[in-house]
């Protein structure tokens, strides 16, 4: 649709006189055009009168928010995105409150004072703040002001170059910023990943009903999809599904137009388009986001380009337009340069760009099931004096969008006394307090499984988590002792070996140079009917001054990694 079909106008005599009658200074002393006669000899008006002219350029900005509104490229998220204006200050505080805690009334029915404890409500806040403050700029003269009266589109023209130009990449970027963010949470798993198992051997409606069936039960409280573990629901009509071209075209082709009940076979949630979550524009992104961007690698594109689509709720965006004076989400400034004779037109806009982790999001993958297969923390080692900080750092390697957050904790500390025991942050920022044990080397542990009876062939031994199983060839307990001490040939904590012939069956656990005070391996004998292993200790072995920092993987924690810090 052109600008003379959104205002109605077929000529630019009829678009000036339309800019006349809204503009009281010029209405009050400029006679309209005449039909079918030349607009110049007005423009000459206008372009001469400093007054004239400014009036004009102002009401040239007000048709051209009406025309852009109307006409030009629309964000397909506009209207689920933004969730508002940020009146006053410069933050949002988000709050979510879960359902209250239950207990059993037979286990208090005696305690007579339990009506009297303090119960604190299981209160979630986010803080979201101005992050994002840019401003758009183009230039006009004086010139082309006047030519803009010469010919029929002269005018049309001129609020094209006023106005379009500023309010298209305005509008542009809000989309790229919107879905770089989103693209972002998927990557780094905060968004609970689907797989649809055979997805190219499933035919358009299958596809779809298995999606339906997720978006029916996020109807339902649950905790399973959003990051904080909220125990929250999102209604159909809170549901956004954003799906790319060639899922909705299969929805709509193969699914719908074939359906004789069309009501039972639409998605209940609101539809939104993207024109692929594995495109991006690179150049446009680093403009807008500098060193805040960090771009896609060549992974994580193809792993986005097996995302069909995601549902989010409604309040899933958090981005607010920041009230300027006008309390309108962007400002327009206008200056005059009197030496060029040019005209300079900025476009301001400040905003939070966030989104929510309280809220449900899911995302749906091809064949690609979520896991985590590795996790390690940098430095692995370090020495810190008492009194100092260190910041660690976890790498979660992941597949299917599994989430790569991580739990830290304190697995150890050689400090006895609570009050200057070692802590460690949710940011996995460790505090080493002044008076924490420091310059102690610790003693060597060394400890011992022993092979007491041989195990039957196929019988099962767990040490650290590793299993052995009895080989017919390991026909005595000193061969199972020696094959139980290969599996551990690579052990990081440990110096594993098998005894002299006077103990061949016993297999020695010797701590390693900064795992003194690991203490003794864990074994799991429980599937043993046969044979008998027994465990004994050689030398207790000491933590030397420090601290052990474990990082966990929230979606799989069998994955961990531990960061082993000396305190000198």
């Amino acid at each position: 649709m052109s600008i003379k079909s959104v205002l109605k106008v077929k000529s630019g005599a009829e678009l000036l006189s339309y800019i006349i009658n809204q503009t009281p200074e010029l209405a009050a002393n400029i006679d309209l055009p005449v039909q079918g006669e030349s607009i110049k000899p007005i423009g000459k008006i206008i372009m001469s009168n400093e007054r004239y002219k400014n009036a004009f350029i102002n009401t040239i900005n007000l048709i051209g928010l009406t025309v852009i509104d109307r006409n030009y490229w629309n964000d397909p998220w506009e209207e689920f995105a933004e969730r508002g204006t940020l009146n006053y200050g410069e933050s949002v505080r988000e709050l979510m409150v879960d359902i209250a805690d239950v207990y059993d009334y037979n286990a208090y029915a005696n305690d007579v004072d339990h009506f009297l404890d303090n119960v604190v409500p299981n209160v979630y806040n986010y803080i979201h703040e101005v992050n994002y403050q840019k401003f758009y700029k183009t230039t006009t003269s004086d010139e082309q002001m006047a030519m803009a009266f010469d010919d029929g589109d002269g005018l049309f023209n001129l609020i094209e170059r006023i106005i379009g130009s500023l309010y298209e990449g305005y509008k542009y970027d809000k989309y790229l910023v919107a879905k770089y963010a989103l693209c972002r949470r998927i990557l780094d798993g905060t968004i609970t990943s689907v797989e649809i198992d055979g997805y190219d051997s499933l035919t358009p409606r299958q596809r779809v009903s298995f999606v339906k069936n997720i978006s029916n039960k996020m109807t339902f409280r649950s905790p399973n999809y959003n990051p904080a573990g909220v125990r929250v629901a999102s209604a159909f009509e809170d549901q956004i599904m954003i799906l790319n071209t060639d899922f909705d075209a299969d929805l709509s082709t193969d699914v719908l137009a074939t359906s004789f009940f069309r009501n039972d076979a639409e998605m209940k949630a609101q539809l939104a388009l993207i024109d692929g979550f594995n495109y991006h524009d690179t150049a446009r992104l680093t403009e807008l986001l500098g060193s805040a961007y960090i771009p896609f690698t060549d992974a994580e594109l193809s792993a986005l380009a097996n995302v069909p689509a995601v549902i989010i709720d409604r309040e899933w965006f958090q981005i607010y337009n920041y009230a300027f004076d006008n309390m309108a989400p962007t400002r327009r400034t206008d200056f005059f340069n009197p030496e060029s004779l040019k005209n300079t037109h900025w476009l301001h806009t400040w905003k939070v760009v966030s989104t929510s982790p309280f809220k449900n999001a899911v995302v749906f993958t091809k064949d690609v099931t979520p896991a985590v297969s590795a996790i390690s923390v940098s430095p692995s080692t370090a020495s810190v004096s008492a009194g100092q900080n260190l910041q660690l750092t976890a790498t979660v390697t992941t597949t299917g969008f599994a989430n790569k957050a991580v739990a830290w904790s304190i697995e150890a500390d050689s400090e006895s006394t609570e009050a200057n025991k070692a802590t460690v942050d949710v940011n996995g920022l460790v505090e080493i307090p002044a008076n924490h044990r420091h310059g102690a080397s610790g003693t060597q542990g060394v400890y011992y499984v022993t092979v007491s009876t041989a195990l039957a062939t196929g019988e099962e031994l767990v040490i650290n988590g590793v299993t052995y199983k009895a080989a017919a060839a390991d026909d005595t307990a000193a061969k199972q002792a020696t094959a139980i001490a290969a599996l551990f040939a690579s052990d990081p904590q440990y110096t594993v070996a098998v005894g002299t012939s006077t103990n061949a069956n016993r297999v020695s656990f010797t701590e390693k140079t900064g795992w003194y005070g690991l203490g003794a391996p864990v074994v799991d004998d429980d599937g043993l009917e046969t044979g008998v292993v027994t465990e004994s200790t050689g030398t207790a072995g000491v933590m030397a001054s420090g601290v052990w920092v474990k990082a966990t993987s929230v979606y799989d924690d069998s994955k961990t990694a531990i960061t082993r810090i000396t305190v000198a």
